[in-house]
């Protein structure tokens, strides 16, 4: 995943068991760790199709909508690992892939990223109440979890792609897991107060933090900071406890319209930057960007983000309870969103070998039809490999190095 264009027995009857596997399933982000999984409990209608949690040890809704995300930051980061013919100034950009690029642009570009990070906080609790219930403590098992992530896949992923967002995601959660037991205890709204602090901070630092090809991965922290804020949330809400069923909420309606109107914020936000800071160049014809300009568009970003976020998780949670052809659908990305570690890293290495010898070469329309074709494989690869295995073949990899024991891979099927 990258910043676009710059760019994780059968479930016991207890109800801190069913928090427990529900953290270890439902919070795979980005390849989140997993716990053995000697069964499969029976699914409710509520539970499969609705995006309610019940008694399943899955949140349904997190795992389609980081299906969904992924999605999109594959399709931004097929134009970004490589850059286009288009891009370069080698060849013209025609009306199609104006409108192709334009609209994939308009639809995913900050919001892709943005949704995987909410989620990734809404993730971060489930994983802390999930090592709290096994008797382990929760920081040192944070810890090691996101240094092996940042470690073990971050950098060698940066080394090869600027882009690479697990090293930035490894380094907020690095940051969040000492806040936690502040962010979980307290007002609901403690997170989101924290959240509004972190967006606010956020413009601020990215202008200031000039760390070379590191500003990437440091600028954004406090922006990624609060989403993960956000995430976290959204996971103590009672809708999200998988000890509950069929709690009534008006969220998803919600998250659609503030989503919606936090996105014409950040356009006009935008229109405001083009204002008060007409384009300027310097003598070498690169433009200049007064500091109020950068943090305008910083600022504008994070709302755009958010909004982003919120529209497409709200939208993805309203469709799921509805229980119609939509909802069959997302929960058709679940799958995918379980294994979107291996998916991410598989992105960037198609990319490069199909791709890479190519460079300024390829043309843009080329580029999305590579995406779509790789993720249409990589969805059929999700589907193949749950049937047989517990987790994804790197976030195993990951678990095992966590847990500093190879773990159980294959499912075993019961007659």
């Amino acid at each position: 995943m990258t910043v676009e264009r710059t760019p994780e027995p059968a479930p016991p009857a207890s109800g801190a068991g069913h928090e427990r596997d529900t953290a270890e399933h439902a919070g795979q982000a980005v390849g989140a760790e997993t716990a053995p999984d000697a069964g499969r409990a029976p699914r409710t209608r509520s539970a499969q199709h609705t995006g309610r949690p019940g008694a399943d040890r899955r949140i349904p809704l997190l795992d389609a909508a980081r299906g969904l995300a992924m999605i999109g930051v594959i399709m931004m980061n097929a134009t970004s690992v490589v850059l286009a013919a288009e891009s370069a100034g080698e060849e013209p950009m025609g009306t199609l892939t104006s409108l192709v690029d334009g609209g994939t642009s308009l639809l995913m570009a900050g919001k892709a990223r943005a949704l995987l990070m909410v989620l990734l906080g809404a993730g971060a609790v489930l994983a802390w109440h999930s090592a709290r219930n096994r008797g382990t403590r929760p920081v040192a098992v944070m810890v090691r979890r996101y240094t092996v992530l940042g470690v073990l896949f971050g950098l060698p992923h940066f080394a090869v792609f600027s882009g690479d967002i697990l090293t930035h995601y490894a380094l907020t959660a690095l940051v969040l897991t000492p806040l936690m037991p502040l962010l979980l205890t307290g007002s609901r709204k403690r997170p989101l107060v924290g959240a509004a602090a972190l967006f606010a901070l956020a413009p601020g630092v990215e202008y200031l933090v000039d760390l070379g090809a590191w500003s990437v991965q440091v600028g954004p922290l406090p922006q990624t900071l609060g989403f993960f804020c956000a995430g976290v949330w959204l996971a103590r809400r009672p809708e999200l406890d998988p000890r509950s069923e069929d709690v009534p909420t008006r969220l998803p309606g919600a998250f659609v319209w503030i989503g919606l109107a936090a996105q014409v914020l950040g356009s006009a936000v935008l229109l405001l930057d083009g204002l008060l800071h007409p384009m300027q160049f310097d003598a070498d014809g690169t433009p200049v960007l007064p500091a109020g300009s950068q943090m305008l568009v910083s600022f504008s970003g994070t709302l755009s983000g958010l909004g982003g976020a919120l529209f497409f998780l709200g939208l993805a949670w309203w469709l799921l309870r509805r229980d119609r052809g939509a909802a069959r659908v997302l929960t058709g990305l679940a799958p995918l969103g379980r294994v979107t570690l291996t998916v991410y890293l598989a992105s960037t290495a198609v990319f490069l070998l199909t791709m890479g010898a190519f460079e300024t070469r390829i043309p843009m329309l080329g580029q999305y039809g590579i995406a779509i074709a790789f993720l249409a494989a990589a969805l059929l690869f999700a589907h193949l490999w749950e049937r047989a295995f517990r987790t994804g073949p790197l976030e195993w990899v990951w678990r095992s190095l966590i847990h500093m024991r190879p773990l159980p891979l294959r499912r075993v099927h019961r007659t």
